[in-house]
């Protein structure tokens, strides 16, 4: 096992504070990080081409995008260590300072595929078909389409058309509230 610094025991302790991780799950997740961020450059960081290989996706997806987009907290490029962890955390529901919405907007986030703040027809349309490839799934257009205009037809649209942040929250906490 790698040597850890004060410093990242500093940081290992935070984590475990703010989340339900324990110091040696976040240690694990430190070497699994490392070995992610040094494998296309070894820069402490995992940029987009690194998340997309843990994903095991070489190609243009617009779900990786988001989910990379969810990582990376301070839209800077890149995931840093104590994003990876806190954004695993928010996604495993096991971040302890993190409101139900503040989990709502990061799931927004993947969504909101040209990040202008609401979930258009053509947001919707790439993702699901981004997520039906990813999983080796194909449909054509036309039936995707048909897809996306069913489920934006049951949401009341902003005046671009889109679902806005307030009609998404409500949409979740009606589903959620129906699955109870």
């Amino acid at each position: 096992m790698p040597v850890v610094s004060p410093n990242d025991e500093k940081v290992i302790a935070e984590l475990a504070q703010s989340t339900s991780f324990s110091a040696d799950e976040i240690r694990n997740m430190q070497d699994n990080f490392n070995k992610l961020a040094a494998s296309k450059k070894d820069d402490g960081l995992i940029d987009k081409d690194e998340f997309k290989e843990m994903l095991s996706n070489q190609g243009n997806s617009a779900f990786v995008d988001g989910l990379f987009r969810m990582f990376d907290a301070d839209s800077d490029g890149f995931i840093d260590f104590k994003e990876f962890v806190v954004s695993l955390s928010i996604y495993q529901n096991k971040n302890k300072n993190i409101t139900e919405e503040g989990k709502l907007k990061l799931l927004f986030k993947i969504y909101d595929v040209d990040q202008d703040g609401e979930i258009s027809r053509e947001d919707l349309f790439t993702v699901l078909k981004s997520c039906l490839e990813s999983n080796f799934l194909t449909l054509d257009d036309t039936m995707i389409g048909s897809v996306v205009d069913a489920t934006l037809q049951k949401h009341k649209l902003s005046s671009k058309g889109g679902i806005d942040f307030t009609e998404y929250t409500k949409a979740f906490n009606h589903r959620a509230a129906v699955c109870l």
